[in-house]
């Protein structure tokens, strides 16, 4: 309360990494140093500002209303403007080109003015640049913008960041602990490397706002052996299959005969592989107009079969190949082991996430199959609803 009385507001800190997710739709496996340069010369366009634009739109309305500091540019102040905030400006980018150093020292910044949350606007490797820059100063908050998003620092979407703030402020803004994990360099295009932990953030403790931190897919047993194979004969037709990553769909891709990618899409007809890894724009060239299907699999621990690490099966593809036309493999006890038994789509597109929302079969075994509800990540309206 202030001194009046009057509901004290909010200072809130917020970071946006306007390169984030930049490679996903084209294919790469993230967007830090020089692969933001490639994906731009692919034809990638931005994922962060949309996603920080939901943000602010939720934060506008929040009561009361936040305080909010953020950097010039492209790493928050333009946004924060269009959504009809006066921000306080703490940091200017070095360059024409933000970069990790930037996060960083804009985190700084912001500590120094004694702000109540920071909120970031990226991925993994912008979690770990805020960790390396103010470890477990101040609470953090993730806003889902990368590639892949395995740490527990996230919130499931940008609207849902927003309605994870105001709940925490009414909570008394009670804490936890989200582990900060990220690939290695990847060996090669294909071969990704081990995933590692790099420590912790303190984050809200609001967990029907928030993501887990993905978990490890369990050992092959004889039931998901039997999905393994029916999904490799399904694909075995003449129909365009478009096989999504993940260790289940590379078992999916083995069997048929050839080595995938774990982490990109790739595209089989007649169980022969056309394109391997491929982007969003070559996913098209062979969906649009013809009779195609999409495979995906459950991310463990998070639940997600749309918008991590999937990226080039973007709405344009979704929409091309017909969401009737999704195919969803997993094993019943990945299934069994997700905390609301939910599975998430996060594509960026709030109408087509509707639309992919109910009840669908997942293929668990030969000829079996467990129904699950998927579930729209961030949703129109407020947890309150």
């Amino acid at each position: 309360m202030t001194s009046d009385g009057s509901p004290r507001e909010p200072r809130l800190g917020l970071i946006v990494n306007p390169v984030a997710g930049l490679g996903g739709a084209v294919g790469l496996k993230g967007s830090d140093g020089e692969l933001a340069a490639r994906a731009r010369v692919l034809g990638a366009r931005q994922v962060a500002p949309s996603r920080a634009a939901l943000l602010l739109e939720r934060l506008a309305k929040m009561s009361p209303r936040p305080r909010l500091l953020t950097c010039s540019g492209e790493m928050g102040e333009g946004l924060a403007r269009e959504a009809g905030f006066d921000p306080v400006l703490v940091h200017a980018p070095m360059g024409t080109t933000t970069s990790a150093q930037d996060t960083r020292r804009a985190a700084i910044s912001l500590v120094e003015r004694d702000i109540d949350l920071l909120l970031f606007v990226g991925g993994d490797g912008t979690a770990r640049d805020v960790l390396a820059a103010i470890g477990s100063a101040i609470p953090v908050l993730g806003v889902p913008a990368g590639v892949k998003m395995h740490s527990a620092v996230f919130a499931t979407g940008a609207r849902a960041a927003a309605d994870a703030v105001e709940r925490w402020w009414q909570l008394g803004r009670p804490l936890d602990h989200g582990d900060v994990v990220d690939r290695e360099p990847l060996d090669n295009d294909m071969t990704p490397g081990p995933v590692r932990l790099f420590g912790s953030l303190r984050i809200p403790r609001v967990p029907e706002c928030l993501q887990r931190m993905k978990a490890g897919g369990p050992a092959v047993d004889q039931l998901l052996e039997g999905a393994i194979e029916q999904v490799a004969g399904l694909v075995a037709d003449s129909r365009v299959s478009l096989l999504g990553p993940g260790s289940t769909l590379l078992a999916v891709k083995r069997l048929l005969g050839f080595e995938g990618s774990v982490l990109g899409v790739d595209v089989v007809c007649a169980g022969k592989k056309l394109v391997a890894d491929a982007g969003e724009s070559q996913l098209m060239q062979f969906v649009e107009g013809k009779p195609a299907r999409i495979v995906v699999t459950v991310i463990g621990g998070q639940g997600f079969i749309f918008g991590r690490g999937n990226q080039p099966l973007s709405p344009r593809v979704i929409r091309a190949v017909g969401i009737d036309n999704v195919v969803i493999v997993a094993s019943a006890g990945k299934l069994a082991a997700l905390p609301d038994s939910r599975l998430l789509v996060d594509t960026g597109d709030g109408e087509l996430d509707r639309s992919l929302a109910g009840y669908r079969p997942v293929i668990i075994g030969a000829k079996r199959q467990a129904i699950c509800r998927v579930c729209a990540a961030d949703p129109e309206s407020g947890f309150d609803s």
